[in-house]
């Protein structure tokens, strides 16, 4: 199972495992990683995660999503891969996702 490492401007760390499901990021309150940076959308991207293999998707936020530094819209992840939204961080690690 992949986990992602959620980096904030702080310095506290949260570890999020990526089981079968989707994780929501944004804003809002109802997100799952919520988080508030005036530079995330309310409802900003998802996670869908599907047997071992996960992939991000923009919701089409105003400020885009980006995995290891290119603006995507939706992309597989795989370990090591760092997903930036806003001033969020996220790393992926563990098996194949």
């Amino acid at each position: 199972m992949a986990t992602l490492t959620v980096i904030d401007n702080t310095t506290e760390h949260t570890c999020i495992n990526l089981k079968p499901g989707t994780v929501f990021i944004g804003r809002a309150g109802d997100n799952d990683i919520m988080f508030q940076d005036r530079l995330l959308s309310a409802h900003h991207a998802k996670i869908v995660t599907c047997f071992e293999a996960s992939y991000i998707e923009d919701l089409s936020s105003t400020n885009g999503t980006f995995l290891n530094g290119k603006r995507i819209k939706t992309h597989t992840l795989h370990p090591g891969d760092e997903v930036t939204v806003g001033q969020l961080r996220m790393i992926v690690s563990g098996s194949s996702a």
